[in-house]
Protein backbone atom coordinates (compact mmCIF):
# COMPACT_ATOMS: atom_id res chain seq x y z
CA UNK A 1 0.00 0.00 0.00
CA UNK A 2 1.13 3.11 -0.88
CA UNK A 3 0.98 7.14 0.83
CA UNK A 4 0.66 8.60 -2.68
CA UNK A 5 -0.62 7.28 -5.69
CA UNK A 6 -0.18 9.76 -9.18
CA UNK A 7 -1.39 9.56 -12.48
CA UNK A 8 0.03 11.48 -15.31
CA UNK A 9 2.56 11.67 -18.31
CA UNK A 10 3.43 15.69 -17.71
CA UNK A 11 5.98 17.44 -16.01
CA UNK A 12 3.85 18.73 -13.11
CA UNK A 13 2.80 14.81 -12.51
CA UNK A 14 6.29 13.65 -12.42
CA UNK A 15 7.63 16.59 -9.95
CA UNK A 16 4.17 15.79 -7.15
CA UNK A 17 5.44 12.40 -7.42
CA UNK A 18 9.26 13.33 -6.86
CA UNK A 19 8.42 16.07 -4.37
CA UNK A 20 6.54 13.94 -2.21
CA UNK A 21 8.95 11.08 -2.76
CA UNK A 22 11.94 13.00 -1.26
CA UNK A 23 9.80 14.16 1.50
CA UNK A 24 9.36 10.49 2.56
CA UNK A 25 6.35 9.89 0.92
CA UNK A 26 5.94 6.12 -0.41
CA UNK A 27 5.06 6.70 -3.72
CA UNK A 28 3.19 5.23 -7.23
CA UNK A 29 3.59 7.38 -10.25
CA UNK A 30 1.88 5.34 -13.02
CA UNK A 31 2.98 7.48 -16.50
CA UNK A 32 0.93 5.76 -19.31
CA UNK A 33 2.10 6.78 -22.28
CA UNK A 34 5.81 6.93 -20.50
CA UNK A 35 6.41 10.10 -23.31
CA UNK A 36 6.63 13.35 -20.94
CA UNK A 37 10.41 14.15 -22.53
CA UNK A 38 11.34 12.51 -25.47
CA UNK A 39 9.79 11.03 -28.50
CA UNK A 40 11.73 8.94 -31.31
CA UNK A 41 10.98 9.23 -34.81
CA UNK A 42 13.21 7.14 -37.10
CA UNK A 43 16.77 7.48 -35.91
CA UNK A 44 16.20 10.99 -34.30
CA UNK A 45 14.92 11.76 -30.76
CA UNK A 46 12.49 15.37 -30.27
CA UNK A 47 11.22 16.91 -26.88
CA UNK A 48 7.51 15.98 -26.74
CA UNK A 49 7.01 19.82 -25.30
CA UNK A 50 8.55 22.21 -27.42
CA UNK A 51 7.51 25.15 -25.16
CA UNK A 52 10.85 27.56 -23.93
CA UNK A 53 11.41 25.98 -20.54
CA UNK A 54 12.20 28.54 -17.43
CA UNK A 55 12.49 29.06 -13.23
CA UNK A 56 16.52 27.47 -12.83
CA UNK A 57 17.17 31.59 -12.25
CA UNK A 58 19.05 31.75 -9.34
CA UNK A 59 16.02 31.70 -6.71
CA UNK A 60 13.27 30.69 -8.95
CA UNK A 61 10.44 27.54 -8.56
CA UNK A 62 13.39 24.68 -10.46
CA UNK A 63 16.51 25.89 -9.20
CA UNK A 64 14.65 25.78 -5.83
CA UNK A 65 13.38 22.67 -6.21
CA UNK A 66 16.94 20.91 -7.65
CA UNK A 67 18.50 22.57 -4.45
CA UNK A 68 16.05 21.22 -2.01
CA UNK A 69 16.04 17.70 -3.33
CA UNK A 70 19.63 17.63 -4.19
CA UNK A 71 19.58 17.11 -7.74
CA UNK A 72 21.58 18.63 -10.30
CA UNK A 73 20.81 17.63 -14.16
CA UNK A 74 23.65 19.62 -16.13
CA UNK A 75 21.62 22.87 -18.07
CA UNK A 76 22.42 25.89 -19.52
CA UNK A 77 21.15 29.44 -19.60
CA UNK A 78 20.13 30.52 -23.53
CA UNK A 79 21.87 34.05 -24.49
CA UNK A 80 18.59 34.12 -26.88
CA UNK A 81 15.55 32.68 -24.88
CA UNK A 82 13.73 32.92 -28.63
CA UNK A 83 13.45 34.56 -31.52
CA UNK A 84 10.09 35.84 -33.21
CA UNK A 85 10.38 35.63 -37.16
CA UNK A 86 8.18 37.92 -39.36
CA UNK A 87 8.33 38.07 -43.15
CA UNK A 88 10.72 41.77 -42.59
CA UNK A 89 11.57 41.16 -39.40
CA UNK A 90 13.55 38.74 -37.02
CA UNK A 91 14.20 39.14 -33.16
CA UNK A 92 16.28 37.57 -30.89
CA UNK A 93 14.78 37.94 -27.12
CA UNK A 94 18.07 37.78 -25.36
CA UNK A 95 18.67 37.09 -21.60
CA UNK A 96 20.00 40.53 -21.47
CA UNK A 97 17.30 43.75 -21.45
CA UNK A 98 19.37 45.89 -22.96
CA UNK A 99 20.64 43.63 -25.87
CA UNK A 100 16.82 42.63 -25.73
CA UNK A 101 15.72 46.14 -26.12
CA UNK A 102 17.92 47.37 -28.90
CA UNK A 103 17.08 44.50 -30.55
CA UNK A 104 13.83 45.26 -30.76
CA UNK A 105 14.32 49.15 -31.28
CA UNK A 106 16.37 48.05 -34.55
CA UNK A 107 13.44 46.36 -35.68
CA UNK A 108 11.15 49.18 -34.91
CA UNK A 109 12.50 52.68 -35.12
CA UNK A 110 9.89 54.53 -34.89
CA UNK A 111 8.97 53.29 -31.37
CA UNK A 112 11.85 52.75 -29.60
CA UNK A 113 11.48 54.89 -26.62
CA UNK A 114 8.18 53.28 -26.09
CA UNK A 115 9.55 49.57 -25.95
CA UNK A 116 12.59 50.95 -23.62
CA UNK A 117 9.77 52.44 -21.31
CA UNK A 118 7.64 48.89 -21.80
CA UNK A 119 10.13 47.03 -21.05
CA UNK A 120 11.17 49.01 -17.74
CA UNK A 121 7.89 48.57 -16.70
CA UNK A 122 7.89 45.24 -17.40
CA UNK A 123 10.87 43.81 -15.66
CA UNK A 124 8.92 46.29 -12.61
CA UNK A 125 5.98 44.73 -12.57
CA UNK A 126 7.68 41.02 -13.12
CA UNK A 127 9.85 41.53 -9.79
CA UNK A 128 6.46 42.21 -7.76
CA UNK A 129 4.92 39.25 -9.70
CA UNK A 130 7.60 37.09 -9.02
CA UNK A 131 7.97 37.81 -5.35
CA UNK A 132 4.08 37.72 -5.10
CA UNK A 133 4.51 34.16 -6.62
CA UNK A 134 7.13 33.36 -4.31
CA UNK A 135 5.60 34.49 -1.25
CA UNK A 136 1.85 32.63 -2.18
CA UNK A 137 2.67 29.76 -4.46
CA UNK A 138 -1.05 29.04 -4.94
CA UNK A 139 -1.34 32.69 -6.50
CA UNK A 140 -4.93 33.28 -4.81
CA UNK A 141 -5.26 34.36 -1.52
CA UNK A 142 -5.97 31.36 0.93
CA UNK A 143 -6.26 33.44 4.59
CA UNK A 144 -7.11 36.48 5.87
CA UNK A 145 -3.37 37.21 6.14
CA UNK A 146 -3.07 36.39 2.72
CA UNK A 147 -5.64 38.76 1.28
CA UNK A 148 -4.86 42.15 3.72
CA UNK A 149 -1.52 41.27 1.48
CA UNK A 150 -3.34 41.23 -1.71
CA UNK A 151 -5.05 44.75 -0.77
CA UNK A 152 -1.77 46.11 -0.26
CA UNK A 153 -1.10 44.33 -3.95
CA UNK A 154 -3.86 46.68 -5.49
CA UNK A 155 -1.97 49.93 -6.43
CA UNK A 156 0.61 47.80 -8.42
CA UNK A 157 -2.03 45.77 -10.52
CA UNK A 158 -3.73 49.17 -10.63
CA UNK A 159 -0.58 49.94 -12.33
CA UNK A 160 -0.33 46.48 -14.14
CA UNK A 161 -3.40 47.41 -15.98
CA UNK A 162 -2.42 51.27 -16.88
CA UNK A 163 0.39 49.70 -18.49
CA UNK A 164 -0.73 47.14 -19.91
CA UNK A 165 -3.12 50.30 -21.89
CA UNK A 166 0.25 51.87 -22.96
CA UNK A 167 1.24 48.77 -24.32
CA UNK A 168 -2.16 48.00 -26.38
CA UNK A 169 -1.92 51.97 -28.17
CA UNK A 170 2.15 50.88 -28.71
CA UNK A 171 0.97 48.37 -30.75
CA UNK A 172 -2.19 49.75 -32.02
CA UNK A 173 -0.77 51.46 -34.86
CA UNK A 174 2.01 48.96 -36.01
CA UNK A 175 0.84 45.45 -37.33
CA UNK A 176 4.04 43.88 -37.09
CA UNK A 177 4.76 45.14 -33.54
CA UNK A 178 1.43 43.96 -32.72
CA UNK A 179 1.86 40.49 -33.88
CA UNK A 180 5.12 39.76 -31.85
CA UNK A 181 3.37 40.64 -28.95
CA UNK A 182 0.52 38.12 -29.63
CA UNK A 183 2.93 35.84 -30.88
CA UNK A 184 4.86 35.91 -27.16
CA UNK A 185 1.40 35.30 -25.53
CA UNK A 186 1.37 31.90 -27.77
CA UNK A 187 4.60 31.07 -26.84
CA UNK A 188 4.58 31.92 -23.18
CA UNK A 189 1.17 31.07 -22.33
CA UNK A 190 -1.11 28.24 -21.28
CA UNK A 191 -4.62 30.41 -21.92
CA UNK A 192 -6.85 32.37 -24.78
CA UNK A 193 -8.19 34.15 -22.15
CA UNK A 194 -7.57 37.41 -20.53
CA UNK A 195 -5.02 36.95 -17.44
CA UNK A 196 -3.60 39.25 -14.75
CA UNK A 197 -1.47 42.75 -16.60
CA UNK A 198 0.40 41.77 -13.62
CA UNK A 199 1.29 38.47 -14.73
CA UNK A 200 1.47 39.56 -18.41
CA UNK A 201 4.81 41.36 -17.50
CA UNK A 202 5.54 38.02 -15.62
CA UNK A 203 6.04 36.01 -19.02
CA UNK A 204 6.89 39.13 -20.95
CA UNK A 205 9.94 38.86 -18.60
CA UNK A 206 10.62 35.15 -19.22
CA UNK A 207 14.48 35.58 -21.21
CA UNK A 208 15.04 38.06 -18.85
CA UNK A 209 14.71 35.44 -16.24
CA UNK A 210 16.63 32.76 -18.68
CA UNK A 211 15.25 30.52 -20.66
CA UNK A 212 16.99 27.04 -20.12
CA UNK A 213 18.25 24.04 -21.72
CA UNK A 214 19.57 20.83 -20.96
CA UNK A 215 22.59 18.59 -21.80
CA UNK A 216 20.35 15.35 -22.45
CA UNK A 217 16.87 17.35 -23.04
CA UNK A 218 14.23 17.57 -20.66
CA UNK A 219 14.58 13.61 -20.54
CA UNK A 220 17.80 14.19 -18.56
CA UNK A 221 15.08 16.22 -16.05
CA UNK A 222 12.78 13.60 -15.78
CA UNK A 223 15.28 10.68 -15.40
CA UNK A 224 16.11 12.59 -12.08
CA UNK A 225 12.44 12.62 -10.87
CA UNK A 226 11.76 9.35 -11.75
CA UNK A 227 15.14 8.23 -10.03
CA UNK A 228 14.05 10.54 -7.20
CA UNK A 229 10.75 8.32 -7.00
CA UNK A 230 11.87 4.86 -7.88
CA UNK A 231 13.89 5.59 -4.28
CA UNK A 232 11.23 6.08 -2.28
CA UNK A 233 8.30 3.91 -4.57
CA UNK A 234 6.85 2.49 -7.74
CA UNK A 235 7.25 4.10 -11.23
CA UNK A 236 4.99 2.16 -13.98
CA UNK A 237 4.75 3.12 -17.53
CA UNK A 238 3.46 1.45 -20.67
CA UNK A 239 0.26 0.67 -19.09
CA UNK A 240 -3.09 1.98 -18.86
CA UNK A 241 -5.46 2.20 -16.37
CA UNK A 242 -8.70 0.59 -16.08
CA UNK A 243 -10.93 1.82 -12.78
CA UNK A 244 -10.13 4.06 -10.05
CA UNK A 245 -12.24 3.11 -6.65
CA UNK A 246 -12.32 6.03 -4.65
CA UNK A 247 -13.07 5.58 -0.65
CA UNK A 248 -11.07 6.00 2.26
CA UNK A 249 -8.74 4.28 0.43
CA UNK A 250 -8.11 4.47 -3.24
CA UNK A 251 -8.11 1.40 -5.41
CA UNK A 252 -6.33 1.76 -8.63
CA UNK A 253 -6.38 -0.72 -11.55
CA UNK A 254 -4.21 -0.81 -14.90
CA UNK A 255 -3.20 -3.29 -17.39
CA UNK A 256 0.71 -3.72 -18.01
CA UNK A 257 2.29 -3.97 -20.55
CA UNK A 258 1.92 -7.63 -20.47
CA UNK A 259 -2.10 -7.30 -20.78
CA UNK A 260 -2.42 -8.18 -17.21
CA UNK A 261 -4.52 -6.06 -15.00
CA UNK A 262 -2.73 -5.12 -11.65
CA UNK A 263 -4.11 -3.15 -8.54
CA UNK A 264 -2.35 -0.71 -6.42
CA UNK A 265 -3.89 0.88 -3.24
CA UNK A 266 -2.69 4.17 -1.65
CA UNK A 267 -4.12 6.64 0.91
CA UNK A 268 -4.10 9.89 -1.31
CA UNK A 269 -4.06 10.50 -4.96
CA UNK A 270 -2.35 13.31 -7.47
CA UNK A 271 -4.41 13.32 -10.90
CA UNK A 272 -3.02 15.53 -13.82
CA UNK A 273 -5.10 17.95 -15.31
CA UNK A 274 -4.06 16.71 -18.45
CA UNK A 275 -5.09 12.94 -18.09
CA UNK A 276 -7.92 11.98 -20.72
CA UNK A 277 -9.34 9.71 -18.26
CA UNK A 278 -10.55 12.08 -15.86
CA UNK A 279 -13.90 10.84 -15.76
CA UNK A 280 -12.70 7.90 -14.03
CA UNK A 281 -12.56 9.87 -11.22
CA UNK A 282 -15.69 12.19 -11.30
CA UNK A 283 -18.29 9.83 -13.16
CA UNK A 284 -21.26 9.11 -10.36
CA UNK A 285 -20.37 12.16 -8.04
CA UNK A 286 -23.73 14.13 -6.89
CA UNK A 287 -21.81 16.97 -5.35
CA UNK A 288 -22.23 20.05 -7.35
CA UNK A 289 -18.46 21.85 -7.19
CA UNK A 290 -19.24 25.64 -7.49
CA UNK A 291 -15.64 26.38 -8.12
CA UNK A 292 -16.28 24.96 -11.76
CA UNK A 293 -19.44 25.90 -12.20
CA UNK A 294 -18.72 29.48 -11.83
CA UNK A 295 -15.49 29.66 -13.02
CA UNK A 296 -14.98 26.28 -15.96
CA UNK A 297 -11.83 25.53 -17.56
CA UNK A 298 -12.16 24.05 -21.36
CA UNK A 299 -9.43 23.14 -23.69
CA UNK A 300 -9.68 24.98 -27.16
CA UNK A 301 -6.24 23.95 -28.87
CA UNK A 302 -3.95 21.01 -28.88
CA UNK A 303 -0.25 21.32 -30.32
CA UNK A 304 0.35 18.88 -33.43
CA UNK A 305 3.70 18.71 -34.07
CA UNK A 306 5.07 17.53 -37.51
CA UNK A 307 8.87 15.87 -36.77
CA UNK A 308 11.98 16.44 -39.48
CA UNK A 309 15.11 15.73 -40.26
CA UNK A 310 16.78 18.17 -41.98
CA UNK A 311 19.98 18.84 -43.87
CA UNK A 312 22.24 21.24 -41.39
CA UNK A 313 22.78 23.65 -44.57
CA UNK A 314 19.35 24.49 -44.46
CA UNK A 315 19.73 26.06 -40.80
CA UNK A 316 20.54 29.77 -40.15
CA UNK A 317 23.29 29.82 -38.24
CA UNK A 318 22.16 32.19 -35.76
CA UNK A 319 18.83 30.46 -35.20
CA UNK A 320 17.74 29.86 -31.63
CA UNK A 321 16.63 26.81 -30.56
CA UNK A 322 13.16 28.15 -30.28
CA UNK A 323 11.77 29.88 -33.09
CA UNK A 324 7.91 31.77 -33.62
CA UNK A 325 7.16 32.67 -36.83
CA UNK A 326 4.53 34.69 -38.01
CA UNK A 327 3.68 33.81 -41.38
CA UNK A 328 1.39 37.33 -42.54
CA UNK A 329 1.50 40.32 -40.05
CA UNK A 330 -2.23 41.44 -41.61
CA UNK A 331 -3.50 38.13 -40.85
CA UNK A 332 -4.88 36.99 -37.29
CA UNK A 333 -2.52 35.30 -35.27
CA UNK A 334 -4.51 32.25 -34.18
CA UNK A 335 -5.97 32.01 -37.72
CA UNK A 336 -3.30 29.52 -38.96
CA UNK A 337 -0.84 31.93 -38.97
CA UNK A 338 1.53 30.91 -36.06
CA UNK A 339 4.12 27.96 -36.39
CA UNK A 340 6.38 27.31 -33.39
CA UNK A 341 10.24 25.55 -34.39
CA UNK A 342 12.28 23.81 -32.22
CA UNK A 343 15.58 22.70 -33.80
CA UNK A 344 18.92 21.17 -32.32
CA UNK A 345 19.95 17.32 -31.25
CA UNK A 346 19.70 16.18 -28.25
CA UNK A 347 22.99 14.80 -26.83
CA UNK A 348 21.00 11.13 -26.14
CA UNK A 349 24.11 8.69 -26.63
CA UNK A 350 23.52 7.79 -30.69
CA UNK A 351 20.19 8.88 -31.33
CA UNK A 352 20.75 12.10 -33.36
CA UNK A 353 22.60 11.02 -35.98
CA UNK A 354 25.72 13.47 -37.98
CA UNK A 355 24.10 15.20 -40.83
CA UNK A 356 20.92 15.44 -40.09
CA UNK A 357 19.21 18.01 -37.79
CA UNK A 358 16.28 17.56 -36.14
CA UNK A 359 13.28 19.84 -36.20
CA UNK A 360 9.60 20.02 -35.04
CA UNK A 361 7.35 22.52 -36.31
CA UNK A 362 4.01 22.90 -34.25
CA UNK A 363 0.76 24.33 -34.50
CA UNK A 364 -1.87 24.65 -31.75
CA UNK A 365 -5.23 23.38 -33.80
CA UNK A 366 -9.20 24.21 -32.61
CA UNK A 367 -10.03 20.72 -30.07
CA UNK A 368 -12.68 19.46 -32.85
CA UNK A 369 -12.63 15.63 -34.46
CA UNK A 370 -12.77 17.26 -37.89
CA UNK A 371 -9.57 19.17 -37.33
CA UNK A 372 -7.76 16.47 -36.03
CA UNK A 373 -8.73 13.89 -38.51
CA UNK A 374 -5.94 12.50 -40.39
CA UNK A 375 -6.39 13.68 -44.20
CA UNK A 376 -6.72 17.35 -42.51
CA UNK A 377 -3.63 16.79 -40.33
CA UNK A 378 -1.88 15.95 -43.48
CA UNK A 379 -2.91 19.41 -45.35
CA UNK A 380 -1.70 21.23 -42.23
CA UNK A 381 1.35 19.60 -42.54
CA UNK A 382 1.78 20.26 -45.84
CA UNK A 383 0.39 23.77 -45.62
CA UNK A 384 2.92 24.17 -42.63
CA UNK A 385 6.10 23.04 -44.74
CA UNK A 386 5.24 25.47 -47.74
CA UNK A 387 4.49 28.71 -45.11
CA UNK A 388 8.12 28.19 -43.49
CA UNK A 389 9.59 28.19 -47.16
CA UNK A 390 10.13 32.25 -46.43
CA UNK A 391 11.84 31.52 -43.21
CA UNK A 392 13.90 28.27 -44.45
CA UNK A 393 14.85 28.76 -48.45
CA UNK A 394 14.91 25.13 -49.99
CA UNK A 395 13.83 23.42 -47.13
CA UNK A 396 11.51 20.89 -48.68
CA UNK A 397 15.05 19.70 -50.43
CA UNK A 398 17.01 19.80 -47.79
CA UNK A 399 14.52 17.47 -45.65
CA UNK A 400 16.13 14.26 -45.54
CA UNK A 401 13.71 12.39 -43.39
CA UNK A 402 10.06 12.89 -42.51
CA UNK A 403 7.15 10.48 -41.58
CA UNK A 404 3.75 11.79 -41.13
CA UNK A 405 1.95 9.31 -40.09
CA UNK A 406 4.56 8.98 -37.23
CA UNK A 407 3.90 12.46 -36.38
CA UNK A 408 0.18 12.31 -36.32
CA UNK A 409 0.36 9.28 -34.14
CA UNK A 410 2.33 11.16 -31.53
CA UNK A 411 0.38 14.43 -31.69
CA UNK A 412 -2.53 12.31 -30.69
CA UNK A 413 -1.04 9.92 -28.27
CA UNK A 414 1.11 12.70 -26.58
CA UNK A 415 -2.01 14.45 -25.45
CA UNK A 416 -1.68 13.76 -21.77
CA UNK A 417 1.83 15.18 -21.66
CA UNK A 418 2.06 18.61 -23.30
CA UNK A 419 0.27 21.67 -22.69
CA UNK A 420 -2.60 22.56 -24.69
CA UNK A 421 -4.54 26.31 -24.81
CA UNK A 422 -7.31 26.43 -22.31
CA UNK A 423 -9.99 29.17 -22.41
CA UNK A 424 -10.90 29.83 -18.35
CA UNK A 425 -12.61 32.48 -16.25
CA UNK A 426 -10.39 34.45 -13.97
CA UNK A 427 -11.57 35.00 -10.31
CA UNK A 428 -13.89 37.69 -9.78
CA UNK A 429 -12.16 38.91 -6.41
CA UNK A 430 -8.67 39.08 -7.52
CA UNK A 431 -8.48 38.74 -11.05
CA UNK A 432 -5.99 36.03 -11.12
CA UNK A 433 -6.06 32.92 -13.24
CA UNK A 434 -5.33 30.28 -10.43
CA UNK A 435 -7.14 27.37 -9.54
CA UNK A 436 -6.89 25.27 -6.17
CA UNK A 437 -5.40 21.67 -5.99
CA UNK A 438 -8.19 20.24 -4.06
CA UNK A 439 -11.16 18.46 -5.43
CA UNK A 440 -14.71 17.60 -3.97
CA UNK A 441 -12.74 14.61 -2.82
CA UNK A 442 -11.07 15.14 0.72
CA UNK A 443 -7.77 12.94 -0.59
CA UNK A 444 -7.90 13.56 -4.19
CA UNK A 445 -5.82 16.16 -5.74
CA UNK A 446 -4.99 17.39 -8.93
CA UNK A 447 -2.01 19.01 -10.46
CA UNK A 448 -0.91 20.65 -13.89
CA UNK A 449 -0.21 24.09 -15.24
CA UNK A 450 -3.22 25.15 -16.08
CA UNK A 451 -3.96 25.51 -12.39
CA UNK A 452 -1.27 28.27 -11.89
CA UNK A 453 -2.08 30.13 -15.72
CA UNK A 454 -0.84 33.05 -14.35
CA UNK A 455 2.23 31.58 -14.00
CA UNK A 456 2.50 30.40 -17.21
CA UNK A 457 4.87 27.23 -17.63
CA UNK A 458 6.72 27.81 -14.68
CA UNK A 459 3.28 26.70 -13.36
CA UNK A 460 3.96 22.96 -14.13
CA UNK A 461 6.52 22.89 -11.13
CA UNK A 462 5.18 25.19 -9.06
CA UNK A 463 1.52 23.29 -9.03
CA UNK A 464 3.09 19.91 -8.84
CA UNK A 465 5.07 21.06 -5.63
CA UNK A 466 1.71 22.57 -4.01
CA UNK A 467 -0.03 19.07 -4.99
CA UNK A 468 2.84 17.22 -3.00
CA UNK A 469 2.30 19.55 0.05
CA UNK A 470 -1.02 18.62 0.47
CA UNK A 471 0.26 14.80 1.42
CA UNK A 472 3.32 15.77 3.28
CA UNK A 473 1.66 16.56 6.30
CA UNK A 474 -0.13 13.34 6.67
CA UNK A 475 2.88 11.42 6.70
CA UNK A 476 3.71 9.07 10.19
Amino acid sequence: MYDLMVIGDDLSSHVAAAYAAHWGIKTALIAENGIGAVCYVGDLAFETDTAPFCGLGENQSMFSLFKEMRISPEFSILDSGYQIILPEHRIDFFNDKQMLVDDLSREFPEIADGIKSLYNKAENNSGIADKWLRDHPYIQPKSIKEFIDYIKLTPYLLKSIIDKATLKRLASGNPAFRKVMEAQDILLSMTSSRQSPLFDSFRYCTPLRGVSHFAGGKKALFDALIKKVEANGFYQTSCEVLAVKKDDMIEITYMNKNGNPVRIEGKNLIVSTKWQNMRLIIERKRKINFGDFIRPTKITHYPFTIHLGISPQCVPEKMSKHVAVVSDVNKDIRDDNLIILQSGALDLDQNNLPGKVPLSATVFLPDHPNVWSKDNLETTATSMIERLEFFLPFLKENIIFYDINESISISQKQRDAVNPKYQMRNAFFTGFAAKSNKTKFGNIYLTGASLLADAGYEGEIISGINAAKHVIPQRS
